[in-house]
């Protein structure tokens, strides 16, 4: 089975990359990606535990872009380290944005009368180069004891329009594409089916979009068709993967059954094979998502 699509401790994932890339390997996952939001950190804990266990992992990320105030998450792949290194100035500048909401988050929260401590969390991962995201303000709401569930979170406090609730700021989609493909990577758009923003594929394509996350663990059938049309009216490879955080997420069940079909892994792969040998010598990318 192959799943591109996971996150781990490096991000809002609940398992370290060794036991995601175990638990991968008990399900029958035989290729991987790990795709922390933002953050690479995870990729050599992970990559050690697949060459263990026999598993392929494609090096990857998720990257959030902006578009009017909505986060686009844009799925990029194969970013060895040498290449990925020219993206750090403009991670660095996403993870510092995911601190600065994260805190906003927390202000707001006590000002709620839900206060959650941060502090400890928001210091060990920016020592550690790994980003701060929503679940875990979700998690501390949960440790607190001012919600029974990371659910119950998000629609009391941390879901869009809900009081809690601070945007990101950052790089448009398109901005996004040609960053990743400067640096030797492959774009995918990650599940466009909960985007609903089919009118930014045009303009992504023509910035360089590689691919489209069309198996996801929330695409139903009929979205999946959708999306298959749109990949093949644009002459794009597909993607897919289960965009596993955890156990305690409520797409937890859907590891090692959701992912991409092998059939269409090979068309991804001859991309991601050009995308790199299309920038051989990647510049450092001048974005920022401040």
């Amino acid at each position: 089975m192959i799943d591109l699509h996971t996150h781990t401790t490096a991000s809002d994932g609940a398992l370290t990359p060794r036991e995601l890339v175990a638990r991968a390997h008990g399900l029958g996952i035989r290729t991987l990606s790990v795709t922390d939001h933002d953050t690479l950190a995870g990729v050599p804990e992970a990559a050690a535990a697949a060459a263990a266990h026999g598993i392929e992992l494609l090096p990857g990320i998720e990257i959030t872009a902006v578009d009017r105030a909505r986060d686009v998450h844009m799925l990029a792949y194969f970013l060895e380290a040498e290449r990925a290194a020219a993206l750090e100035p403009f991670l660095r500048s996403a993870r510092d944005d995911r601190t600065r909401r994260a805190r906003a988050m927390s202000d707001r929260l006590a000002a709620l009368g839900a206060p959650v401590d941060m502090d400890d969390l928001i210091a060990g991962a920016a020592a550690a180069g790994k980003a701060v995201a929503r679940p875990a303000v979700a998690r501390a709401l949960l440790a607190a004891g001012h919600v029974k569930s990371l659910q119950e979170a998000f629609d009391r406090w941390l879901a869009d329009g809900k009081p809690a609730y601070v945007p990101r700021t950052g790089a448009s989609p398109a901005e996004v594409v040609r960053l990743v493909r400067g640096a030797g990577g492959l774009p995918v758009l990650a599940h466009p089916g909960l985007l609903r923003k089919d009118e930014l594929i045009p303009s992504l394509v023509e910035a360089g979009l590689g691919a489209i996350e069309v198996y996801h663990s929330d695409h139903d059938p009929g979205t999946r068709s959708r999306y298959l049309r749109v990949a093949e009216r644009h002459g794009l490879p597909v993607s897919g993967g289960s965009d596993f955080h955890g156990d305690d997420h409520p797409r937890a069940g859907c590891f090692g059954r959701v992912g991409l079909p092998r059939e269409r892994f090979t068309p991804l792969l001859e991309q991601i094979t050009e995308a790199y040998a299309a920038a051989p010598d990647a510049p450092a990318p001048s974005g920022s998502v401040s």
